[in-house]
């Protein structure tokens, strides 16, 4: 039995009662929490590894509910596909996303993309993450490199392929397959890392292709994700050709149920949609920082009103989950002019409990509670003022960065210590990042070095 005993912190649970103990003591017993509380109550544990977390906050780790990870390797690429086009989201996918990055990427480039990227969550204190892999020309086998990835870096992680029409019915077939295959391969193997099935979106999903993933991810027990309404065209597409909104459409053919997460959701009816959501119990991955960096201006206040469970996502875009919370703060803020609109803690919860909810995983994540999965992470405190009950919810909001993650622990395990990665290389991987990312430039004759 593996034991681990981080003590004298300033544990951050948030529990249903949000307790915050100082001078705090975590213990776990192999992958599970055994105790939380006050220091003096849980005592020193014999034989327990030990990890001071005094001058610490200790938080549970961050979910994220939306990724494209293998998109690390198509940062800050030498061409944006924006450059004297009238630019619009949908034809900026047609012509440039689609054809040169995801059609061309190969299975070694979304297993050392999503490796990078994985790694960049943990230094950014998540220590769970989604993932919807794209790239349709390297099925089948391709969840397979990610799953890879997710075992060697340490990380929790929901994995899934984009399932899409849009280039046959053979290759939407193998998107389904792959899916399948995972999804049980990693239920029969059990641990960290479980299979979702994985979408793309309505207007590159035939109704009968939407109704078979239903269809087959209810038969095998398996929850399901897919893009909603990120851009306007996505609402243009579905009122055209069935003369419903991407909601009532879903709702019309069977589609929604409480295992389905929905990202972005930028453009929806705030008047109806909330309340269909809620009846379904159907969640929502917020991509504040994502959505920003493309123009679109999301508005989850309606479905926060109404009772949705709304987590945050970084759409593999960003990495920094402390970014994504202030922006999502901020961009609400801005459209209300409410400076008390969505407090501190109710931004840490979306970033913690809520995404385990809307990954339907609450009961093993998302706060530090016995019973629950050890998923740690300690920040240092390098606050101007003395942080404490309080106020210590504005400094993790307010003020963190990634630098201040010191260690994170994953299904008990310490995967980062003092900012050293202890499963994986970090400098060797990012090395074959940027070789794999050049190996993708000269395919689509861009410059490089």
């Amino acid at each position: 039995m593996n034991r681990l005993l981080i003590k004298g912190g300033l544990v951050v649970t948030v529990d249903p009662e949000d307790r915050i103990f100082r001078n705090g003591s975590i213990y776990v017993e192999d992958n599970i929490i055994k105790e939380v509380g006050p220091g003096i109550e849980v005592g020193d544990k014999e034989g327990a590894e030990v990890i001071d977390a005094s001058g610490k906050v200790v938080i549970p780790g961050f979910v994220s509910c939306h990724n494209h990870l293998y998109s690390s390797v198509v940062r800050s690429i030498p061409a944006s596909g924006f450059d004297n086009v009238d630019y619009s989201f949908i034809s900026w996918m047609e012509r440039f996303w689609l054809p040169l990055l995801e059609d061309r990427v190969t299975q070694e480039q979304m297993y050392v993309g999503t490796l990078a990227n994985m790694i960049e969550h943990i230094r950014s204190g998540m220590t769970t993450t989604t993932d919807t892999a794209e790239g349709s020309y390297t099925l089948p086998g391709a969840l397979d490199f990610v799953d890879r990835a997710a075992m060697e870096s340490g990380m929790r992680a929901v994995l899934s392929f984009e399932t899409t029409g849009r280039i046959s019915e053979d290759n939407a077939r193998l998107g389904l397959e792959e899916n399948v295959k995972f999804f049980k391969k990693a239920k029969e193997r059990g641990g960290r890392v479980t299979g979702r099935f994985g979408v793309h979106t309505t207007f590159s999903c035939s109704t009968e292709l939407l109704q078979e993933v239903r269809a087959m991810a209810d038969e095998i027990g398996a929850g399901v994700m897919m893009h909603m309404a990120d851009d306007r065209y996505h609402v243009y597409d579905t009122t055209r050709r069935f003369g419903l909104r991407p909601t009532a459409y879903l709702e019309e053919i069977g589609f929604l149920r409480p295992d389905l997460i929905l990202f972005h959701c930028s453009y929806l009816d705030p008047w109806k949609d909330p309340a269909i959501f809620k009846k379904y119990d159907v969640k929502i991955a917020h991509n504040a920082e994502s959505n920003a960096i493309f123009g679109f201006w999301p508005d989850m206040m309606p479905f926060i009103t109404e009772g949705v469970t709304v987590g945050l996502g970084t759409d593999g875009q960003t990495h920094s989950m402390f970014e994504i919370m202030r922006t999502a703060q901020m961009i609400h803020r801005i459209k209300y002019e409410n400076l008390e609109m969505l407090p501190d803690q109710q931004m840490l919860r979306m970033a913690t409990i809520e995404g385990a909810k809307a990954l339907q995983m609450e009961d093993e994540i998302g706060s530090l509670e016995v019973g629950k999965k050890a998923d740690v992470v300690l920040l240092d405190d390098r606050a101007t003022v003395p942080i404490f009950e309080i106020n210590v919810a504005n400094y993790i909001v307010g003020t963190c960065e990634r630098v201040d993650v010191n260690t994170v622990v994953i299904d008990g395990q310490v995967v980062m210590k003092d900012g050293e990665f202890l499963m994986v290389d970090e400098k060797e991987v990012r090395a074959k990042t940027q070789a794999e990312a050049t190996k993708l430039w000269e395919v689509n004759g861009w410059p490089t070095p």
